[in-house]
């Protein structure tokens, strides 16, 4: 089983070189809207790279912990409000896969897995769920023997290059060999190790102790070097058979030289350093690392690579704990009714506010199951069209979708806070049958410009600004605040987390300031929009639809859907009718505006689900959320 270590070893330089080709602009441009907390989840190996993304991460000012699969399990309360990595070097252990099922179902704000591999498990497991993105890399110099190696360094140079800085630079000159072989030989083979590390080096010192162990080499200890002051001193006074690895980097190495010239000589001692000033400085030490597991496999009589693993030891690795441990799937009312009540599981209620949630939502089920409509009203953004397809448009499926529901004799309607592009998106979607589109109306800017598809004039961006918007815009623009205008909108956004931040932060300010009443603002996932409140509205849409619907000798109601139902959302309004289902966020109003789609679906696939609950009769639909 395996490959002999050092062979692996002598593909490093390669991998390495390989990822700092890769392109991760994508995986970059994820991690960088990152504003709530994120959890970095695997096992074995792979841990290491979890740990060093953690730190990454914190370094950019965001709250990061590096979890295994079973952690996650027990912080699933926690996964709401926050986004998730996975990495899994071959994207199938069932540890990984587990994990992702459950996680999924906590609907976190965002997951992304990192693969070594194509055409993984869990991508294919991912690809059944929103707001999930998997990032694939086929590693050159395949799989891994029994540690991981070549995958774990393709890791560290990756998630550098995508969360700190783009642009790796080259290894430095390798240390001879006695470098390793002069410290291995004052150890024996029951030597236990102190690891110890500072700044960037958290992520090589945990994997150093995994390897340690799960080669059978050696025990170790893990220590940063302020935390080792605490006591952990104690274990060389007290074991005498004990060496240290000191693993330094530019900002700590004058911490590291102090401590360890306080300790007594006799005791063992390799430092591995790096000049870098960066977390780059991890990778370095990480190979650096490598050839100290290898050498001492070496006095062990072990290969890391090939170690045997006893029979007991694969019985545990494929032992099926997810039916071990307290497992129950949330019902689809239980995930509808959290969403709702706002908490993060049904269960913490009490008998008695579970029951008067269960009759608020079995009301609103018959509410919507009775009814009877002529039109169907989307919004666009998070609702239609996902974030991933902002810039491409709607899926397939998706526009299929709205072309047989029109072929059927419906009306669509389709808001948005945006202008031309939405015109443009649409006529795509029905370019091959254009015959259909005198019954799609189309609300630009948010509603404040309604017209036909047909209507290649719409929208109107000839009138004068609204007088409001104008105080507004000349106000932003002398704090540097520039936003895409339309007579009656302003629209602001930004393409990183941070600057979002701060843009957010200031343009708020700077309009309660200005204290205009006949102003307000709505946002969707990537932008805000500034509109006059009795000009804009989603609302105005379903006007127009009414009439489409009485015309043709429809039913005159319309079932609304979007994503951003609690205000400011763009689709507060428009998910406070009667008639109204939510893909995404929801409002705490009890009475409509539910979501009421699996765990872990939205967007697209929700607007999917959503369709397949659709029953057509003769002037009219309905809607059968029974």
């Amino acid at each position: 089983m395996g490959k002999p270590f050092g062979n692996e070893l002598e593909l490093l330089d390669e991998t390495i070189e390989w990822a700092s080709g890769v392109d991760v602009e994508s995986l970059s441009a994820s991690v960088k809207k990152y504003h709530h907390p994120v959890y970095i989840v695997g096992s074995g190996g792979s841990f290491s790279a979890c740990i060093y993304a953690a730190d990454l991460l914190t370094a950019r000012g965001v709250f990061a912990k590096a979890v295994t699969p079973l952690e996650l399990f027990y912080a699933r309360s926690t996964l709401r409000r926050s986004n998730l990595i996975f990495i899994s070097a071959s994207g199938r252990n069932t540890d990984i896969l587990f994990a992702f099922k459950k996680a999924v179902e906590s609907e976190p704000v965002s997951v992304i897995s990192i693969c070594m591999q194509k055409k993984t498990k869990l991508t294919a497991l991912s690809s059944n769920y929103s707001a999930c993105t998997t990032y694939e890399f086929e590693l050159p110099t395949g799989k891994d023997g029994f540690l991981a190696t070549n995958s774990l360094a393709a890791y560290f140079a990756i998630l550098y290059r995508a969360i700190e800085n783009p642009v790796l630079g080259k290894l430095p000159a390798k240390k001879p060999e006695s470098f390793y072989t002069d410290f291995i030989r004052q150890t024996t083979t029951g030597t236990c190790f102190a690891i110890l590390y500072g700044s960037y080096n958290h992520g090589v010192a945990v994997d150093l102790e995994s390897k340690f162990s799960e080669a059978g080499l050696a025990p170790s200890l893990l220590s940063d070097y302020r935390h080792f002051a605490h006591g952990r001193h104690q274990w060389f006074d007290k074991r005498e058979d004990s060496a240290i690895i000191a693993l330094t980097s530019k900002s700590d190495e004058k911490l590291a030289h102090k401590t360890l010239a306080l300790l007594p000589d006799k005791i063992p001692r390799i430092i591995l350093h790096s000049d870098e000033p960066n977390h780059s400085a991890a990778i370095h030490l990480l190979v650096q690392s490598m050839q100290i597991i290898k050498h001492y496999g070496k006095k062990q009589g072990i290969d890391p690579g090939r170690p045997g693993v006893p029979d007991y030891g694969s019985k545990i690795y494929h032992l099926r704990y997810d039916r071990l441990i307290s497992n129950r799937a949330e019902t689809n009312m239980e995930v509808a009714i959290k969403r709702k009540a706002k908490i993060e599981g049904a269960a913490i209620l009490s008998d008695d506010s579970l029951k008067v949630w269960k009759g608020y939502y079995e009301s609103f089920i018959e509410t919507l199951s009775l009814a009877k409509y002529g039109s169907l009203v989307f919004d666009y953004d998070g609702t239609l069209c996902s974030s991933a397809n902002r810039f491409k448009g709607m899926g397939e499926d998706v526009q299929q979708l709205l072309v047989n529901f029109v072929k059927k004799g419906f009306v669509l309607g389709i808001i948005s806070g945006r202008g031309k592009s939405l015109r443009e998106d649409l006529e795509k979607a029905f370019a091959k049958t254009p015959e259909l589109k005198k019954n799609v109306i189309v609300g630009y800017y948010n509603g404040s410009d309604i017209a036909p598809l047909t209507n290649s004039k719409r929208p109107d961006k000839t009138s004068a600004m609204h007088p409001s918007l104008k105080i507004i815009q000349g106000k932003l623009a002398k704090i540097g605040i520039i936003g895409a205008e339309s007579p009656n909108q302003l629209t602001f956004g930004s393409a990183s987390t941070d600057e979002w931040s701060t843009l957010r932060d200031a343009l708020l300010n700077e309009m309660m300031l200005l204290d205009l009443e006949d102003i307000t603002v709505v946002e969707s996932s990537h932008s805000i929009d500034v509109i006059p409140r009795k000009i804009a509205s989603k609302n105005n849409m379903l006007a127009h639809c009414y009439k489409k619907s009485k015309q043709l000798g429809l039913v005159q109601e319309a079932l609304c859907i979007g994503d951003k139902g609690q205000w400011p959302g763009n689709d507060y309004a428009l998910l406070a009718n009667k008639y109204s289902l939510s893909v995404g966020e929801v409002s705490s109003n009890p009475d409509t505006g539910w979501n009421i789609c699996p765990a872990g679906l939205r967007d697209e696939k929700a607007v999917a689900y959503l369709f397949e609950k659709i029953k057509f009769s003769k002037g009219y639909f309905s809607f059968q959320a029974k």
